[in-house]
């Protein structure tokens, strides 16, 4: 008697499912030195998130340079190319065809792909004081946020609002053959699996529409490549040792936070350079997931303000200092610059 089509196709879902818990649970162990990550800002930019309780993830193909998200897809694209020339299978090979339609979609598919898996980034640097920032804000000063975290993974103490959304810290990687190296081994590791006897018949047997089916399996394993990448960047920037707080929707693993699809997505746009910049908003979890819950109660975990080099750095200090009181985050520390842009 032939198989359950879902009794063939499950255990392999299930094995890429798995793949993923492990290798977040192997990132985990990349974490910042102090516990804080660095937003740089503008005045403006530090007033609305002070004032308003709430940080925003910019969409990733909307900021100051679009080649930051690009930048990754251009490197999976070429190991997708060796590992089709090189892995052997015949061309009605599943794994193959996967392979395959993943190197149509982060290339050629690339535009419509951006519609359709949305990504929003929120920005921060290891350093707090780094010079090269201070310079992107000029002479009007600019000012570093530092939020607490601990490490990739889940964000602590904040939140999507969007509830369809999941965020996560990851840490920007520059080298690229490490990068490479990393996209090569998420395809080793899953692509195989779909070379299991009866799983082509069994996917044939079941209906479009079940997360089972041939679609379902791609956009896993997409998905799990997708959140690779977006760690990725030049090692041109490599002094901003970045880390970023990637928001995106999630096909496999929505960690209970989907409604059925009965929220419209709360998407907003803001305008800059002649452009509409989408976004979305980061906002208070209510602290019950993070590490002293009672400091950060109903408020972004912002442990300190940094303000930027500038003549009167006094009186910005005091301001800021003010500003923090009035919106209760009196207990965030308050610093200057100690370098000057005429560096």
């Amino acid at each position: 008697m032939p198989k359950d089509p879902f009794q063939v196709t499950t255990p392999v879902l299930n094995r890429i499912v798995r793949y993923n818990l492990d290798r977040e649970s192997a990132a985990s162990e990349r974490s910042p030195v102090g516990s804080t990550l660095f937003h740089y800002t503008t005045a403006d930019g530090l007033k609305g998130i002070v004032e308003k309780n709430e940080l925003w993830a910019t969409s990733a193909y909307y900021l100051n340079d679009t080649a930051e998200i690009i930048y990754g897809y251009g490197v999976l694209a070429e190991v997708l190319k060796d590992w089709i020339s090189s892995c052997g299978l015949p061309e009605r090979s599943l794994s193959l065809g996967v392979a395959k339609q993943l190197q149509d979609g982060f290339g050629n598919q690339l535009f419509n792909r951006n519609i359709i898996n949305p990504i929003y980034l929120a920005c921060f640097c290891e350093d707090g004081n780094l010079l090269s920032q201070w310079r992107a804000y000029g002479q009007s000063g600019g000012y570093s946020i530092g939020f607490r975290a601990f490490g990739e993974g889940p964000v602590l103490c904040m939140k999507p609002e969007p509830c369809v959304y999941t965020a996560r810290w990851v840490k920007v990687e520059y080298e690229r053959t490490i990068q490479m190296q990393r996209c090569r081994t998420i395809l080793d590791s899953l692509l195989p699996i779909l070379e299991e006897q009866e799983l082509t018949s069994a996917i044939r047997e079941i209906d479009t529409l079940s997360p089972l089916d041939f679609q379902g399996i791609f956009s896993a394993i997409s998905e799990i490549l997708v959140e690779e990448i977006v760690a990725f960047k030049s090692k041109a920037f490599e002094v901003e040792k970045e880390w970023r707080i990637v928001v995106r929707s999630r096909e496999m693993l929505k960690q209970g936070t989907d409604d059925g699809g009965l929220a419209p997505l709360p998407i907003h746009f803001r305008s800059d350079r002649g452009l509409l910049i989408p976004y979305i908003k980061l906002i208070p979890s209510g602290g019950k997931d993070f590490p002293s819950a009672h400091v950060y109660k109903g408020q972004l975990p912002i442990y300190s303000v940094r303000s930027g080099p500038t003549r009167d750095q006094t009186i910005a200090m005091m301001a800021t200092r003010m500003l923090l009181d009035k919106h209760g985050y009196g207990a965030a520390r308050v610093n200057g610059a100690d370098i000057s842009l005429n560096v």
